[in-house]
């Protein structure tokens, strides 16, 4: 008996050694699944009868509810000078950013497929991340709960082709050429593309000086009504210390001779606590007067602090109060709101990547 548990042993020792190099041998996948999901509930001490807050915001705008802001499955294809990457939503992130897109449209985060011209070149073409700005539909790669202004009132994505090079290992050039701004699908009766450009430089470690611009015209033919938009940010990272600064810039033609601006600001702090808790502040101010990316017009400035808990490197829990304040007395008359010129609210989240 001893000398068959011996064996047996020995025959069991060989099976997971073979299998455990076969496995460090095994070459590298070509394909990469992965999710994200993120669950809030969010309270508006305005209280608008109809559960939404405020127009401008499309991301945990959902008043007294739980919801989710943003569900995704992801899989990505990558080969030495071919990659593909497809995703699928849902949650209120895509059911407010995405209203005015067909319905199937509605569900797709990511559809690109990409081709590599020559060494540190890509083209890619499809639904893609947009180069502008330093916030991203992924929550945890945020440094705070809700998005920026900025970031609610700019493109999220765009659909068109990319053209991506590495000129060396600090700085990254973009050109594009797109079907508007942040569109699946054209707007009826607008055959105009849009172009942007950016440049992301790294000069040291943890500092990152980005620029990226828009140019098109979002006027249905024959009125051209041309836009210019611009985009800078600056961020840093130091052991245990952040600080962010970034400012939006936009133009636009108007049917008389005068010329439309919007603009927005913001700057953000954050501080590492212990182990695993993460403090960030943020003040921002954001004017559109006369209704060129918000409708009515809007002149708000806002601050914000959320502290996150990091339960696990995949999974975080997070708590954020947010106050808005315009000098507009009716501005924030929501459905049965009990304030006007003030917005207030707390929100919680919980999200996981996988």
């Amino acid at each position: 008996m001893k000398s068959f548990c011996l064996l047996v042993l020995f025959f069991v020792t060989q099976f997971v050694t073979q299998n455990v190099f076969a496995q460090e041998d095994k070459p590298k996948s070509k394909f990469d699944f992965s999710g994200y999901v993120e669950t809030y509930y969010s309270y508006d001490f305005n209280q608008p009868s109809d559960h939404l807050r405020p127009h401008f915001l499309y991301n945990f705008n959902r008043h007294n509810e739980f919801s989710v802001n943003f569900a995704s499955l992801k899989a990505s294809y990558q080969e030495e000078n071919v990659r593909a990457n497809f995703a699928l939503m849902a949650g209120t992130y895509s059911q407010y950013n995405m209203a005015g897109e067909p319905t199937w449209a509605q569900f797709v985060n990511e559809a690109s497929v990409g081709v590599k011209i020559v060494d540190r070149l890509w083209l890619d073409v499809g639904i893609m991340p947009s180069h502008i700005g330093f916030e991203s539909w992924y929550g945890m790669d945020c440094w705070h709960l809700s998005r920026s202004l900025m970031a609610e009132n700019s493109p999220y994505f765009l659909t068109g082709g990319r053209l991506t090079f590495e000129w060396n290992e600090k700085l990254d050039i973009i050109f594009w050429a797109t079907n508007g701004w942040q569109n699946v699908q054209r707007n009826p009766r607008n055959q105009s593309i849009g172009f942007g450009s950016g440049v992301n430089y790294r000069p040291i470690e943890g500092m990152e000086i980005n620029y990226a611009n828009y140019f098109g015209n979002e006027s249905p033919q024959p009125v051209y009504r041309a836009r210019f938009f611009n985009n800078f940010y600056l961020q840093y990272e130091k052991n245990k210390w952040g600080a962010t600064f970034g400012a939006d810039y936009g133009i636009e033609d108007t049917y008389f001779s005068f010329v439309n601006h919007w603009y927005g600001v913001t700057a953000s702090v954050k501080r590492d606590l212990f182990e695993k808790f993460i403090l960030a502040g943020r003040m921002e101010y954001y004017s559109d007067p006369r209704g060129v990316i918000v409708d009515q017009g809007v002149k708000v400035s806002g601050g914000s602090l959320n502290l996150d808990y990091i339960v696990t490197p995949s999974s975080m829990l997070r708590l954020e109060v947010r106050q808005f304040y315009t000098p507009d007395e009716a501005f924030f008359e929501l459905p049965a709101a009990r304030f006007s010129k003030g917005n207030t609210a707390i929100t919680t989240s919980m999200a996981l990547r996988f």
